[in-house]
């Protein structure tokens, strides 16, 4: 009778850790207070829980058309793909988060270190054409590679004077840093990105929009 007792408390803390995911990833990814989204992703258990159900979450790959990756944490699409994404919000109430654009810069060569690969070097004019292409995102209410009038990433870069033989770009809007770079690096595009032997510099742009959470672009070039 205790081992069955037992046995049967494990079924429903299983369930209780599991509706803990769903309701703190609910917070983190819907427009609710800046205080509560930090709360939660400042929190070791909290943030652990959040991440872990990036692996659970529905994807919406198939609706289109395998461009677009979206959990209830997490939101990209394919490099090289002109796939856009309506947000269906709009806000100006952003500002550069310098913390984060070093966090991801540190984390990307972390990665390359992993895998054998010389570290990237750290480009300014790269990151701020990546905090443009953020701002102008969260401002016009979209998510894409390529801008309402057409430009592409290499487009942008060639405007700010930036020579490339070889260049690339990964998107993600997500609550912070650990949760954008988990779910680029689960992408095969992205993570080829990230691992290119092709690439040497690299910026990181990005931009905090409060309650809809933070944009990142990583701009690499060789």
């Amino acid at each position: 009778m205790f081992i069955e007792k037992t046995l049967g408390v494990i079924p429903g803390f299983l369930s209780g850790i599991v509706l803990s995911s769903f309701i703190l990833s609910l917070i983190i990814a819907l427009p609710f207070s800046v205080f509560l989204k930090h709360s939660v992703t400042d929190s070791r258990f909290g943030s652990v829980l959040v991440a872990n159900t990036q692996v659970f979450a529905k994807s919406l790959n198939a609706v289109f058309g395998g461009a677009v990756n979206e959990t209830l944490s997490f939101l990209t699409v394919e490099p090289q793909t002109n796939q856009s994404v309506d947000l269906k919000f709009k806000t100006k109430s952003i500002r550069v988060d310098k913390l984060s654009e070093r966090e991801m810069f540190d984390q990307i060569n972390q990665e390359r270190k992993r895998n054998g690969l010389n570290e990237l070097r750290f480009s300014e004019s790269l990151a701020q054409v990546g905090r443009l292409h953020c701002k102008d995102m969260f401002i016009r209410g979209y998510f894409s590679h390529y801008t309402p009038e057409g430009l592409s990433p290499f487009d942008r870069m060639a405007q700010s004077d930036i020579a490339f033989n070889y260049a690339g770009e990964n998107l993600a809007l997500a609550p912070n840093t650990d949760l954008a770079m988990k779910g680029l690096m689960q992408s095969p595009g992205h993570r080829a990105n990230i691992l290119s032997v092709n690439f040497g510099k690299v910026g990181v742009g990005v931009i905090d929009g409060g309650i809809y959470g933070e944009m990142f672009c990583q701009e690499f070039t060789n």
